[in-house]
């Protein structure tokens, strides 16, 4: 009978253990800056986003360029002027209309 309780235990333990993993598996870990820099960037800039300060991030824009992404400060004069020229690359793209061809 003891052995049979002792199964069972062991049984529900290794249960628990399972489930705590699959569930650890399913969560995303998100990266954030910590540290930022303040040299130009020389790669080419594809797209940005605005980090907001946490309590383990800190404030800053991570631009995304063909060799990956980087942490920049968001004061830098560069970087204003860089984020200035993505969105208008972005507002013609989406202002050109489409061009149609009729045959």
């Amino acid at each position: 009978m003891q052995l049979c309780i002792r199964r069972l235990a062991c049984l529900a333990f290794l249960t628990l253990v399972l489930a705590m993993t699959a569930t650890a598996a399913e969560i995303k870990i998100i990266k954030c800056c910590t540290k930022v820099g303040t040299v130009k960037i020389t790669a080419p800039i594809i797209g940005y986003r605005i980090q907001r300060k946490t309590t383990s991030c800190v404030a800053a824009v991570v631009f995304e360029t063909t060799e990956g992404m980087v942490c920049s400060h968001w004061k830098q004069g560069w970087v204003r002027d860089s984020i200035r020229k993505l969105e208008q690359i972005r507002r013609e793209s989406i202002t050109a209309a489409p061009t149609t061809s009729s045959t």
